[in-house]
């Protein structure tokens, strides 16, 4: 289908690719990984004739259809409704369609035997090119992709840069191009939109070249692996977890290879050293010289993503309680996002936010932070200490600093070198460091907020798409940093890989409520999985459902109360609601034990205070069921 042959690409004085060699075959299905710089995206622009090879060479059939979505689409402005610029992907049939109603029209008026047979004509082929399934084909597409239908008609640049994003595929996957080539396809998509490409891809009958750094969709869609390192392709057969195994194989193997043939220069070197000036061993000792010379040295290959061990600590230990949601409503005009909903974060939560676009994942961040109006409460507990990421923190950063003196601003406690390894981390190395931060992009900024949000040592930390703009290392240092991270976090991401390495406890957002499933992404999903086939809202692990209070009374239903009952029913209810008073005085004392400095540094006692208010919640919770229950009862009586 496609061949790349002893390439090599230079790009601003510096070689990404040098006699390097790749041959695409019809029906591959490949993921492009490698670290970020090290040129995918490139070589996605070299395949699509966007750049032209001076070194090597490129051939492939002249009727070779190629798709290649490329963030530069998200810069188009498209005034023309969403479903007309997707129908554009197929020229031939706009073409076509165009025609025919043009003829139509022309008939309408003046109608003749040439239109007729010509309109004929015209018909079938737009028929045999699918032309009757056209514009089905696009909403289906479309509808997949997440729009609304009522939304198809609105003009695209009203849409953000994730929605365009989505129609531009759209856009692609309707053509049916010989050769797909996706650079970065799922960056700003939510979860249901990810799974449906993922399921599109899955029976796609093209070939398709995918650059991601999402690890569970390239296992789920690919069927090869083209690696980029060192300035050559590294080719696998098989998914993107096959390809780690086979690396790790691939490595151990020339590492064993690698010894065994310095062991063997060593030793005729030995040889040569002892004996050379023996005139009896000159012609062995002159063989093995030659041998040498000869000899086809097999080199190792250092690993680009070296070992990053990073740790982000917290400055002071926090209460139990880091914020309880109380009745939280929260509407944009008529579009209502919480309605009474409740939560709380529990120090050493490490809570994934999921969910499709739209639902109110970030707004729930910023209400957590206390930045977003609503009707409600959002009450922080005792000692927290909040550091929030999200896109807007950018505005907060400082445009003259460098890039090591902006992390300085809140890791004073870090010396430059640990800084600059922090940053490494972010994918700045050598003299990025010292970049002024407002020659950044956009990406890079987003990049250096993060680290500074991570550096601040707070003890909360509230995360929106922190995944963002980092290539797969830097996800997985990240995620390491996370799960040693002593602290607390609630984080937005789309990223399954990421989530389920992170997170201790899943939230989504159902019907204006937050909810919750207290496991891992993996469990959850095993969960969600259940309760979507048995078509029931299944109980979550830990939710018990109210049942209604029983009351037993002496008497049948209907007759009143004898006024010695009645007063001993009185009396009963005097009793719980003293109890419940006391049991109430004794939890708020606890509370205040629990914010108590002292208190909350001695893990022993903290845990003790909090069987105890367990203990007493529940109880009340028992004693206000029965109350409930006897004070009707004393009602039907009056």
């Amino acid at each position: 289908m496609l061949a790349l042959t002893d390439f090599s690409f230079e790009f601003a004085g510096r070689y990404l690719y040098r006699n390097a060699s790749w041959h695409i075959k019809p029906g591959e299905k490949i993921g492009l990984v490698g670290l970020n710089g090290t040129g995918k995206s490139t070589l996605l622009r070299v395949i699509a004739g966007e750049y032209d090879l001076r070194e090597g060479g490129l051939s492939k059939p002249a009727d070779l259809k190629i798709g290649f979505l490329n963030q530069d689409l998200l810069s188009v402005e498209y005034t023309e409704p969403v479903l007309q610029v997707v129908l554009g992907g197929r020229e031939d049939l706009a073409k076509l369609d165009t025609e025919i109603h043009r003829i139509l029209d022309h008939i309408e008026h003046t109608p003749d035997e040439k239109s007729i047979q010509r309109l004929t004509e015209l018909q079938d082929q737009f028929g045999n090119l699918g032309g009757y399934d056209w514009h089905a084909e696009a909403e289906k597409l479309l509808e997949g992709l997440g729009f609304k239908t009522e939304e198809l008609q609105k003009p695209l640049n009203l849409f953000s840069g994730g929605w365009r994003m989505r129609a531009m595929l759209a856009k692609l996957l309707l053509q049916g191009p010989d050769l797909l080539l996706l650079d970065e396809p799922t960056n700003h998509l939510d979860l249901p939109t990810i799974q449906w490409i993922e399921d599109y891809l899955k029976t796609y009958k093209g070939t398709f070249v995918i650059v991601s750094h999402d690890r569970l969709f390239l296992d789920n869609t690919v069927n090869r692996i083209a690696e980029v390192a060192h300035q050559q392709l590294f080719h696998y057969k098989g998914n993107f977890s096959s390809y780690l195994e086979q690396k790790e194989e691939r490595d151990e193997m020339m590492q064993r290879r690698y010894d065994n043939q310095q062991d063997f220069i060593r030793q005729q070197m030995r040889f040569i050293q002892r004996f050379k000036a023996k005139a009896s061993k000159a012609t062995a000792v002159q063989s093995r010289v030659k041998m040498l010379d000869k000899i086809d040295k097999i080199e190792v290959l250092e690993d680009e993503t070296r070992e990053m061990n990073i740790r982000f600590n917290i400055r002071v230990t926090p209460g139990k309680m880091i914020c309880d949601l109380k009745h939280v409503t929260k509407s944009f005009g008529d579009l209502q996002i919480f309605n009474d909903a409740h939560a709380q974060v529990l120090r050493g939560d490490k809570i994934a936010l999921i969910g499709a676009n739209g639902r109110g994942k970030s707004t729930l961040l910023r209400i957590i932070s206390r930045t977003e109006p609503f009707e409600g409460e959002a009450e922080e507990g005792w000692n927290v200490e909040t550091s929030f990421f999200a896109q807007h923190q950018l505005e907060a950063l400082n445009l003259k600093n460098d890039l090591v003196n902006e992390l300085g601003t809140v890791g004073g406690d870090y010396s430059e070198g640990e800084l600059r390894s922090v940053l490494g981390c972010f994918l700045f190395t050598g003299d990025d460091v010292f970049k002024k931060v407002k020659v950044l992009s956009g990406g890079e900024k987003s990049r250096v907020a993060l680290a500074k949000t991570l550096l601040t040592q707070a003890n909360f930390l509230l995360l929106d798409e922190p995944t963002n703009h980092l290539d797969m290392f830097s996800t997985s240092v990240l995620a390491e940093a996370l799960t040693a991270y002593k602290g607390t976090f609630v984080l937005v991401s789309h990223d399954r890989t990421f989530i389920s390495r992170v997170a201790n406890k899943i939230w989504w957002i159902e019907n204006g409520r937050i909810r919750e499933y207290p496991g891992t992404y993996d469990e959850y999903c095993e969960w969600a999985e259940r309760r979507k086939k048995e078509g029931v809202d299944l109980e979550l692990p830990g939710e018990k459902k109210q049942e209604p209070v029983k009351v037993k009374t002496t008497v049948d239903e209907g007759k009143k109360l004898s006024k010695n009952a009645l007063n001993q029913l009185e009396t009963r209810m005097a009793e719980l609601e003293t109890e419940i008073k006391t049991l109430k005085s004794q939890n708020s004392e606890i509370e205040a034990q629990l914010h108590s400095p002292e208190v909350a540094a001695d893990f022993a006692k903290v845990a003790s205070l909090t069987a105890t208010f367990d203990g007493n919640t529940q109880r009340i919770a028992s004693l206000s069921s029965e109350h409930d229950g006897l004070m009707e009862q004393w009602m039907e009586n009056q």
